[in-house]
């Protein structure tokens, strides 16, 4: 094979391969978008307004708890 023949063969490579690269990025691109409109967003309630479903049993226990072994260490 001559030379321009290997030059022309590595380009067309060269072109096919960047091409199907940038065809998978863009249909990620899509698809993402289209995921993102689908699904929606997760809402967080302010920091006031947070709930815990500890109750003060547990609270006063792992206190105690701590405090022991905090007083034993």
């Amino acid at each position: 094979m001559e030379i321009e023949q290997l030059l022309m063969q590595s380009l067309q490579l060269l072109g096919l391969g960047m091409g199907a690269v940038f065809i998978i990025l863009v249909l990620l691109i899509v698809i993402i978008s289209i995921v993102s409109k689908i699904v929606p967003e997760e809402v967080t309630p302010p920091p006031g307004m947070i709930q815990t479903s500890v109750d003060n049993n547990h609270i006063v226990a792992i206190s105690a708890a701590l405090h022991q072994y905090r007083k034993n260490r």
